[in-house]
């Protein structure tokens, strides 16, 4: 049985709390650490109405807070989430290290020239 990694320590990944549903997706993304200053690249693979599950290569520990930023579209808007590490586990079969749960804190959109500023 899988396990993942939390402030407890293990717990049984399919002992879930969701309320909400879940929506499964594939987006490239970009997130920072606090503070923010380089980004790194990952993948958003599923959502819901309070948090996601993402996979990255950089390592992050449960309770870290970082920023991630999503393409909405091609006019060059996007989401910015301040989100919160709930949890992680070590992948074997993906082109990424680490998959990460984390409760969303804040959702913002703004366009290109408000991200670089």
């Amino acid at each position: 049985m899988e396990t993942v990694k939390n402030v407890e320590g293990e717990m049984d990944r399919f002992n879930e709390r969701r309320k909400s549903e879940r929506i499964k997706c594939k987006k490239y993304i970009l997130h920072n650490t606090h503070p923010g200053d380089f980004f790194y690249r990952g993948m958003v693979c599923d959502y819901s109405k309070k948090g996601l599950y993402f996979e990255s290569n950089f390592d992050l520990l449960p309770e870290d807070e970082i920023t991630i930023l999503v393409k909405k579209n091609s006019n060059d808007l996007h989401y910015i989430l301040d989100v919160k590490i709930r949890w992680y586990k070590e992948l074997k079969e993906s082109s990424f290290d680490i998959g990460y749960g984390a409760s969303l804190k804040k959702c913002r959109e703004l366009g290109i020239r408000q991200v670089i500023e």
